[in-house]
């Protein structure tokens, strides 16, 4: 009746665990008082006036008169002792012959009337001191009779007043999760599996840390099931928070910021006409110079031409949010103006609508996105092919972040029929293979680029990715080694060589190759939160524990420069919640989760934040019902 959803409940420490598959027995009544020193033990009370005679003919009246006294208040303490005796070995009777009733019915299938009979004996239970676990017993025994009974409220409120007597009754916490997720309930459902598994953690807390093979109270599969019935609802109410947040963010403009530096820096490099817009950057005047030029009086189309000059620029400079800002101002005159030959007489007109177009894209605004990759197609002259499939390839790039793969593979077969050796096409393609797991198909298309461009670093860098996806340790190592030499001391090159340590299990090597990462580039936050990641696997000195604190203020790092890092956030809370040493602590490790939720920007993003934010929220809750003040 008592059933634990399924899971185990834990008998004895090194024991094996059992089903729950019955009524609770009671334990044997306390035993009965002994008898007191300071009153008639016999049955029989005293005989009266003996000591009176003897008093009287020795002339002391008023002391026999006392003695009288004192002999009547025996007499009638003595009295109400065998009577509450008598009435205390009633109400132990009734309650026995109640519960042994109860549980005939129950055998019997007739749950009202065993619940009515464990009523009977909760009420006798109630009149009789020091039973406290009893009390708790029948108390369940009755809750498990509502349930089957149908009464669910009623069980409800059983199952709460065993808790009050008996904050970690397993089975009327088991039976309480069983009831909330029948009714939907699941976020409350599984607070209370947490707090069963909270409550055996801390019982057990020596035992764990000494590496006993113990059986906890919840199978981990029960966790997850229930855990991903929270997540629809907990889902929509963390998108209702950051779309709230995003238009926040809107109306001050900052959701037009850009990602961090290393992000964009990485996508345009991975396109190979990156070394050309740079040289033209290079060879063009510096921003200073160009904003004298922007401050004279022009025509629409030269301040244009102007306002793109200067972006470029800025974005050879890593300046980028100064870049987006002259790319958008331009973008913004264009479509104001009342002069329909603006975009005649410019010469950087296509290349504006693609640098708008990334900017876009790299703001998640992939709508507008495409709508400038096309735009700048139609404008694009046949002859430039190379124009041409880069704005294919970005066009699929925009579809697989739609999660529109087939209409990705459109756009870079469309690439690769203008030229089937375009690196561009043949190195994103591979990302898309590697994607849907078709790791050979990757493993061709990235080949067949290095073919034909052999320094092209991002795929020198997605090959030894694949190798290291496929197992081939030695051959992502020289793709490695081919990349640093194409760009000595980069950070990237050694977050990569790091990752490779990490797969092979060197993870002082790992350790050594993030950290010369942060040394390369202080604003790669791959560096720091992978090298937090290492420190947590790295093998501590005898008697030692990891460094957590390290490893933290890694993570804080990581996300202070990429606050859009959700594996961050992850890993920073479950450390978090491990070093917490106050209840509210947690909730600390809660407002983080919404943070990392409200920088995300699709629901698949925001999956595993959900999932971990309902078990901090669930596991908080579960440690303030046992009373805890620390999840330890």
């Amino acid at each position: 009746v008592a059933a634990a959803l399924g899971a185990a409940v834990v008998v004895a420490l090194l024991l094996r665990s059992s089903k729950d598959d019955g009524l609770e027995s009671l334990p044997p009544p306390p035993p009965a008082e002994p008898a007191s020193n300071d009153g008639p033990t016999s049955e029989e009370p005293p005989k009266a006036g003996a000591k009176d005679a003897a008093k009287v003919e020795g002339g002391d009246k008023e002391s026999a008169a006392k003695e009288d006294a004192e002999a009547d208040d025996d007499m009638a303490a003595a009295a109400a002792k065998k009577k509450k005796k008598e009435e205390s070995q009633q109400l132990t009777k009734t309650l026995e012959e109640s519960d042994k009733l109860g549980k005939k019915l129950f055998k019997e299938g007739k749950y009202n009337e065993a619940a009515a009979a464990f009523s009977v004996a909760i009420e006798a239970c109630g009149k009789l001191p020091k039973l406290n676990k009893q009390l708790a017993i029948l108390l369940n025994n009755r809750s498990a009779m509502y349930e089957k009974a149908g009464l669910i409220d009623l069980a409800l409120e059983d199952c709460a007043a065993v808790l009050k007597v008996d904050v970690a009754h397993s089975k009327a916490r088991n039976k309480r999760a069983r009831i909330f997720e029948n009714q939907g309930n699941y976020q409350p459902a599984l607070t209370e599996l947490c707090a069963l598994q909270l409550h055996f953690m801390h019982s057990n807390k020596d035992a764990l840390m000494r590496g006993m093979p113990l059986n906890p109270p919840v199978e981990q599969e029960k966790m997850e099931e229930l855990c991903n019935k929270c997540v629809p609802s907990a889902m929509e109410e963390a998108v209702k928070r950051r779309d709230e947040y995003q238009k926040e963010q809107k109306k001050s403009g900052r959701d037009l910021k850009l990602p961090t530096k290393h992000t964009v820096k990485l996508l345009l490099e991975s396109f190979s006409n990156c070394e050309v817009w740079r040289a033209d950057a290079a060879a063009d005047k510096p921003v200073g110079e160009l904003s004298v030029e922007l401050a004279a009086d022009l025509s629409n189309a030269d301040k244009c031409d102007l306002l793109f000059r200067r972006g470029r620029r800025s974005a050879y400079e890593q300046n980028y949010d100064e870049a987006y800002a002259d790319f958008r101002q331009a973008v913004k005159i264009v479509e104001e103006s009342s002069d329909q030959e603006i975009t005649d007489n410019m010469r950087y007109y296509p290349d504006l609508l693609e640098w708008e177009g990334i900017c876009k894209h790299l703001t998640y605004d992939l709508t507008g996105a495409i709508v400038c990759y096309e735009k700048c197609l139609d404008i694009c002259q046949e002859s430039d092919a190379t124009k041409r499939c880069t704005l294919m390839v970005k066009c699929a790039g925009i579809k697989m972040d739609e999660g529109e793969i087939a209409a990705a593979e459109k756009w870079f077969e469309k690439a690769l029929d203008i030229d089937p050796n375009f690196p561009d096409a043949l190195l994103h393609r591979s990302n898309l293979y590697m994607l849907k797991q078709e790791l050979d198909k990757a493993t061709v298309d990235i080949e067949r680029c290095l073919s034909v461009k052999p320094d092209f670093l991002s795929a020198q860098l997605r090959q030894a990715t694949l190798c290291m996806h496929q197992n081939q340790a030695d051959k992502a190592l020289k793709c490695l080694s081919v990349a640093d030499k194409l760009s000595p001391k980069s950070s990237d090159i050694q977050v990569y060589l790091g990752e490779l340590h990490f797969t092979t299990e060197k993870v002082d090597k790992a350790l050594a190759s993030f950290e010369k990462a942060m040394e390369y580039d202080k604003n790669n936050p791959n560096a720091y939160i992978n090298a937090a990641l290492a420190i947590m696997n790295k093998q501590p000195l005898p008697g030692q524990p990891p460094d957590v604190q390290r490893a933290m203020e890694l993570l804080e790092k990581g996300l202070e420069i990429d606050p859009q890092f959700q594996g961050a956030y992850i890993h920073l809370g479950q450390l978090k919640l491990t070093m917490a040493k106050r209840l509210e602590d947690c909730l600390e490790v809660v407002e983080l989760y919404n943070r990392g939720l409200n920088q995300c920007r699709t629901k698949e993003e925001m999956a595993d934040l959900v999932k971990m934010l309902v078990m901090a929220e669930c596991q908080y809750r579960a440690a303030d019902l046992l009373g805890m003040t620390t999840l330890g």
